[in-house]
Order: structure tokens, then sequence, then C-alpha cells
């Protein structure tokens, strides 16, 4: 078969910029792929460093700010933004936090710079706290909550990240109750298992489990939204949405694939992908001296020839593809993304 080919600038454009600004977390929940993260904080030299990296070319790009738990590096944030601003950069800012360390100054704070906030949360919290633990052994449920109670306190919306595996796949519908229960969830996002650092040695999800689970959150979606007038968003049906409406193209979501996407790690070393720190195919530079275009367009083909089937799939049009990161290690693909991206297309 033909080698996909991939054609870049002279000079990566990023679009998807991630700070991974501390390994460190209060949490240590059981597929953490983030585990084997250096966990020392970002130096602020090494942040504006890579938001230049991308602010340089002009194009609006994504910048999110994640760890380990990024809120234990909230000075880092506050640097970064600042110089977003001075620079007048068109970031789109993001946080994906466990929202256990909110306070009410840093959610002004997060307000006030128009920082989108996403919440880490796999359920009700006999489920979620399964999943998801402290360090100290306390409740991650009660932390979270309260997190998210003191963004609701100022009119902050968040949108809820709930990672899937078989240990809670059939309590899924309870992520959707904690949505409407919370009341300013806006947005629900399932993120597979990915089988890499603690993921390893977990399951993920059956594709006939997926299936259901997500048949039974979209309808009692439906049922609370006519109870309660508020309309909460599934993360993958929206990208099904834009995808068959023509505003987005398959695999849009995969930065990595096209060579857009930067993952800095907190030592400054820049990764294709979250999930990928650690592997060498995959390290395409640092913020001294930028990505290398040949390592780049390298990992980009290779990402794009794993997933020839997908790309084959008369379902593409429809669904916009699975995550690389996910069908690795996997003998072939996830199947239960191809299931639930079925499932929720049925929905439109």
């Amino acid at each position: 078969m033909e080698k996909i080919k991939i054609s870049y600038q002279k000079e990566p454009v990023i679009r998807n910029l991630i700070l991974s600004l501390t390994g460190h977390c209060n949490f240590q929940c059981v597929y953490c792929y983030a585990a084997y993260h250096p966990e020392r904080k970002m130096e602020k030299e090494i942040a504006l460093k890579a938001i230049d990296m991308a602010g340089k070319s002009g194009t609006p790009f994504i910048l999110q700010f994640t760890g380990g738990e990024p809120l234990l590096a909230f000075e880092t944030i506050q640097a970064a933004v600042a110089y977003v601003e001075t620079k007048n950069y068109p970031a789109i800012l993001q946080l994906q936090t466990n929202a256990s360390l909110m306070t009410e100054e840093i959610a002004d704070y997060l307000k006030t710079h128009h920082i989108a906030i996403g919440v880490s949360l796999d359920g009700r919290p006999p489920v979620n706290d399964a999943l998801r633990k402290t360090k100290d052994g306390s409740s991650a449920s009660e932390a979270t909550i309260r997190g998210i109670r003191i963004l609701a306190s100022k009119k902050i919306a968040v949108g809820i990240t709930c990672v899937v595996t078989s240990a809670n796949v059939h309590f899924l519908p309870g992520i959707v109750q904690m949505a409407y229960y919370l009341g300013n969830v806006r947005q629900i996002g399932f993120d597979l298992l990915r089988c890499q650092g603690k993921g390893e040695g977990l399951a993920p999800a059956s594709p006939a489990d997926m299936a259901l689970a997500v048949e039974q959150c979209y309808k009692l979606s439906l049922k609370l939204e006519r109870t309660t007038g508020v309309h909460i968003r599934f993360s993958q049906l929206e990208k099904i949405r834009k995808i068959t409406s023509g505003k987005a193209c398959a695999f849009g979501q995969c930065y990595a694939m096209h060579g857009e996407e930067a993952y800095v790690t907190s030592d400054g070393k820049i990764y294709a992908c979250s999930s990928l720190v650690g592997n060498e195919n995959f390290l395409l530079g640092d913020v001294w001296h930028g990505m290398d275009l040949q390592k780049t367009k390298i990992a980009g083909e290779q990402i794009a020839e794993s997933m020839r089937i997908c790309r084959e799939c008369p379902r593409l049009p429809s669904c916009g593809g699975g995550c690389f990161t996910r069908w690795l290690g996997r003998a072939g693909k996830a199947e239960e993304e191809c299931v639930m991206q079925r499932t929720f297309a049925q929905f439109l």
C-alpha cells in the first residue's frame, strides 16, 4: 500500500500547545499515564519560550495548562497568562485540573482571564473514589466537588472529563447525574483508557458495554434536560456534528498527526502527545532549539500510517477518526472507541 505522506510548512505551526507544569500531583489515579513525567515544576522561562514557539506564527492556538496537577504551579500559570496578554498572542486558554486545590481567589483569576476549565471526574463518589485516589487517603470526590462548587458560586461553567475503563463503564450514567447535580457543568467528554503508564495494567471497556453506556448517558441527559431546562453537550457528539457539517476534517482532533501539537514537559522537552512522553520516537525537540522539522514529519507519518485501517473505514466521514495513543499497543485498534463514535453518531 502507498505510504501516507504528511506535508508541513517550512517550520511547524503549533495549534495545540500543552504545558505540563509539573508531574507532581496530590492525587494518585490508578490509570494515570502521566505518572512517569518529570515531577519538577516548570520554570517560568521554559513556559515563556514554549509560548513564543506557538505565538510567533500569528496563528490562533490552544494553550492548555495540565500536569500532574497544574494548580500546584499556579504561579507559572499566572506568568504564562501575563506573557500571552502582554505579547497579544491569539491563544485560547484552557486548564485541565482535578479542582481539589481551587480557591475563591484562583476562581476569580480564571474568570477574569477567560480560562476555560476542564475538571477530571469519573462518576458518582463511590465510583470516582475507586479510580481517583488522594495520596493522603481522603475522598477525591469530596475535594473535587468542593472545587467545582467554588467555581459555580462564581458563575463559572466547566466541562467534565471522564476516563472510561472496564471498572466504571457500567456506572457511566452516574457522570450525567453528577453533571446535573453540580449545576455548572456544560460539557462531558469521555476519555477512553490509554494503556500507557499505570494504565498498562487496567482493562478497557468492552465495545458492547461502551455502546450501552453511551446510549444510557444520552437518553438520561435528554430526560434531565427536559426536567431542568439545562443542555449539557457531549464532546464526542459535538465533534461528529462539526465533521458532518463540514466545519472539521477527519483526524482534525489529532494535532500530532499534522505536526501541530507540542506537549512540553516540565523540563522543557517537546513530545508529539501527552501519552507519548518518554518515547524517543516521538521526542520532537526542546524549547531552547524548537521542534525538529524532520522528527516532527516522521512522527506524523508514523501516526497517520498506523491509523490506515481507520482512514479506510467507510464510517470515517461521520466519525472523524480514532486516537493513535489509545490504539498503541492494542494489536489493531481500540474497538470501544469505534463503537462509542458509532453510537453517538446515531443521535445526530
